[in-house]
């Protein structure tokens, strides 16, 4: 994806850009209503009265106020809501869901239409032809509206609630995941080993959002460089640690347009960095199993949505098609990936059994179906069972943990 498509996506995923290309066009709408009563014939086979028309558009427009207002109080209860019951890190997700947003947007849109149509009808600018076709389209508004409204009365029930945030995140870490396997290396050559050249720090401190390799491949072919990667999106960078580093001649013009490939931001975000997918969800298990909320049972969801993300997920087995010659970049380290989704949750439930006996159980899948994955799952399952022996205190527990520890080295 282009720097133009990433600033884009991330325009749509605004929560005030729907409802505001909806009014806008509602306000077309009913300008299209003057404009197409041009070629309207003189003598019309029936016509509908200015105050006919004017009565259904007050009622719509009194109506949707109370449901615009209705329908943002729900969002933000439901905001609010996720991000002290699973993690802030995953309210972008339920702001970014189309469907509430176009819910939403219908409403506010509509509320608009009524209200510019009812000043037209009261200046008197509609004409007898003008104002059948105002009032087809109002039927149609009336017919969009019902349609939301039931469709949002639908979503309310899920929006907000723990298992509808779980799926978010992990919809969008599994989004990230299969981008990686689309285009391994994000197009470019994999780097092996130690990068080397001149280095490029940013001009601000913050996290890698994304980078635009078409346009750093054009710049290495304009001006003869080869370009390593040293910060993948998710990495939080500084001035000790650069961006890429430069075999060639750079320039400190070229030093500016090469760093403006880059999106550095204040947060993290989902869309090229399943890192920090794996690493919120693994926040929400960690918060489910925090005394003040006793819930081993999402946690134990959890570890299964985990398990599921990297069981299969083998960038070795993918096709690495180079698209970006004069760029190259690492490869996710399997170390990390493992550490982000599974440490956490191998740490505060250590003294939790069920806990134990299904992260064990996720990380022999793991180990059993992903290559990839193999040692560092082993690993780790190592780690997980040695913070167990000592959390755990009834014979019982220490007994099954045992009997899992032996199975899994079988």
């Amino acid at each position: 994806m282009t720097q133009l498509s990433f600033y884009f996506q991330r325009l749509l995923n605004k929560i005030w850009f729907l409802p505001a290309a909806f009014s806008v066009v509602a306000l077309l709408t009913v300008g299209l209503a003057l404009y197409l009563a041009r070629w309207a014939p003189d003598k019309l086979p029936w016509t509908i009265s200015q105050e006919a028309v004017q009565s259904i558009l007050e009622i719509l427009a009194t109506s949707l106020l109370t449901v615009s207002v209705f329908a943002l109080s729900t969002l933000i209860s439901a905001l609010s809501s996720a991000s002290g019951s699973t993690s802030p890190r995953a309210v972008p997700l339920i702001v970014g869901d189309r469907a509430a947003q176009t819910s939403i947007s219908v409403f506010i849109g509509a509320f608009l239409f009524s209200i510019v149509a009812i000043l037209g009808l009261s200046a008197g600018i509609y004409g007898s032809a003008s104002r059948l076709i105002l009032f087809s389209a109002t039927l149609a508004v009336v017919a969009i509206v019902i349609a939301a409204l039931i469709r949002w009365i639908a979503q309310i029930s899920d929006i907000g609630r723990v298992g509808h945030t779980i799926d978010r995140v992990e919809t969008a870490t599994g989004k990230a995941l299969s981008q990686l396997l689309e285009h391994p290396f994000f197009g470019c050559r994999r780097l092996e080993g130690e990068a080397k050249g001149q280095a490029l720090f940013a001009d601000q401190l913050g996290y890698v959002q994304h980078f635009d390799a078409a346009r750093l491949n054009s710049l290495g072919e304009e001006h003869d460089l080869q370009i390593a990667i040293t910060a993948l999106p998710g990495t939080y960078v500084s001035s000790v640690r650069p961006l890429m580093k430069i075999v060639g001649t750079v320039s400190d013009e070229l030093k500016s347009k090469l760093t403006g490939a880059f999106v550095i931001g204040d947060s993290r975000t989902f869309d090229y960095d399943p890192r920090f997918g794996l690493s919120v969800l693994a926040e929400i298990a960690d918060r489910a199993l925090s005394p003040a909320v006793n819930d081993a049972g999402t946690a134990i969801d959890v570890l299964g949505r985990l398990t599921r993300l990297l069981s299969e997920w083998n960038p070795d087995a993918a096709d690495a098609s180079v698209e970006h010659e004069r760029v190259s970049a690492p490869q996710l380290r399997p170390r990390d990936l493992i550490e982000d989704a599974f440490r956490p949750i191998a740490r505060d439930g250590a003294g939790t059994i069920e806990i134990v006996l299904r992260l064990l159980h996720g990380l022999e899948v793991i180990a059993e179906t992903n290559p990839f994955l193999r040692q560092e799952a082993i690993q780790a399952a190592t780690d997980a069972v040695h913070r167990a022996e000592r959390a755990l205190q009834a014979p019982s527990d220490i007994n099954a943990l045992h009997e899992v520890k032996k199975a899994f080295r079988s």
